[in-house]
């Protein structure tokens, strides 16, 4: 390898002897990380190695993997005061046994930085964005359901939803609707304020109806009507009328 090679290394690689037998297999026990590299122990001693793409299940320190050494590495050189980095010729292709077989944890790294993560028979989905797409129907059950997020939005073109109980807690809620129905069969609302405009018709009917104001109480209408079939009672220390 020229001078000229822009890689960089950290130190000179494990070269096989017989470089011109091709790629070899061997198996070999992890024992150590850098960064991206990983240290393996195996009969021809300690190499350092990349995890192949298709390894996807992350070798953990203690397991047994399976370890590809192709020949003919070029050796390091120093260039302007650092090393040069070379091309990874020795990639782990397997782990073939963990280093506790009863080893809770595993991670299955995929390309591109996305992970699945199983702890303790519980599953992590990691990635910058996870998108889901089913063309016939999504189903998920559970007895507990947990959504957090900063943001979100629900589209639906028709939606249904049934629960025993619903507790909200909303900061700020505003609806907007072009035909709104509710059916309650008991109704209590407990507010500081309330303020409502109608633009058309407010049409209220009820089996009885009783106001309670502790304060002043005031009706305006440009006309106003008060028919009673029965008898109609103004009680009052005073009344003005006209």
């Amino acid at each position: 390898m020229s001078s000229n090679d822009p890689s960089l290394a950290t130190f000179a690689p494990f070269v096989p002897d017989s470089a011109a037998a091709g790629p070899r297999l061997v198996t070999g026990t992890v024992c150590g990380r850098a960064g991206a590299w990983l240290f393996v122990r195996s009969s021809e001693g300690e190499q350092r190695a990349q995890v192949a793409p298709s390894c996807l299940l992350a070798p953990e320190d203690g397991d047994v993997v399976l370890l590809c050494l192709t020949p003919d590495m070029p050796l390091a050189e120093p260039l302007d005061g650092a090393m040069r980095v070379l091309p990874c010729r020795q990639h782990v292709l397997a782990v073939l046994s963990r280093a506790a077989p009863s080893q809770a944890q595993a991670t299955v790294q995929l390309p591109g930085g996305a992970r699945f993560v199983t702890q303790e028979g519980s599953v992590r989905i990691e990635g910058r964005e996870v998108d889901i797409a089913a063309s016939a129907g999504l189903r998920a059950r559970t007895p507990q359901l947990t959504l957090e997020a900063a943001h979100g939005d629900l589209r639906f073109g028709h939606a249904n939803a049934s629960a025993g109980s619903f507790t909200g807690v909303v900061g700020e809620m505003q609806l907007f609707a072009r035909n709104l129905s509710s059916q309650v069969g008991r109704l209590v609302q407990k507010v500081r304020s309330s303020f409502r405009t109608v633009e058309e018709l407010d049409d209220l009917r009820a089996g009885r109806t009783r106001w309670e104001v502790e304060g002043h109480a005031q009706l305006h209408a440009r006309q106003a009507s008060v028919l009673a079939e029965g008898t109609v009672k103004i009680d009052g220390q005073r009344i003005d009328l006209g």
